[in-house]
């Protein structure tokens, strides 16, 4: 069986604008690894990532607190992004944020749990709600 999981939402608000003006431009598949490496020495964190129905992905960055962990995953099917998953849940690593575009590609931010929370408040600043599982987790 599979997993029920609950994408970010993207909320209307003051937080809508914050997005418009904070999000990376739209980039290519083979950008992608350039602008993580990019991303990373800035101790820039993809706070949450979005691929177009087009393929193309672009970033919200955050810089997180000294030691937080995380891992980016964008533009992945379904038995390809439970994998990843699976793996974040064995170290301990909630899903942090997770978008579905129209050709059910999966893009997903996974932190350390020590970041989480404030991972969460920054999130809401931008508009954005956690991703989530319903009660109950993964099923069997």
């Amino acid at each position: 069986m599979k997993t029920s999981y609950i994408p970010s939402r993207l909320l209307p608000g003051d937080g809508e604008l914050l997005r418009q003006h904070g999000f990376t431009r739209w980039m290519s598949r083979d950008l992608l690894q350039p602008a993580s490496d990019f991303l990373r020495n800035l101790r820039l964190l993809p706070l949450y990532s979005e691929c177009s129905s087009e393929g193309d992905f672009r970033y919200l960055c955050w810089r997180p607190p000294e030691g937080a962990a995380f891992e980016v995953r964008s533009g992945r099917r379904l038995d390809e992004f439970e994998k990843f998953d699976h793996g974040n849940i064995a170290r301990g690593w909630p899903l942090l944020t997770l978008h579905i575009n129209e050709c059910d590609l999966y893009s997903a931010v996974w932190i350390s749990t020590e970041s989480l929370e404030t991972a969460k408040k920054i999130l809401a600043v931008y508009g954005i709600t956690p991703a989530g599982r319903p009660p109950g987790g993964l099923d069997a």
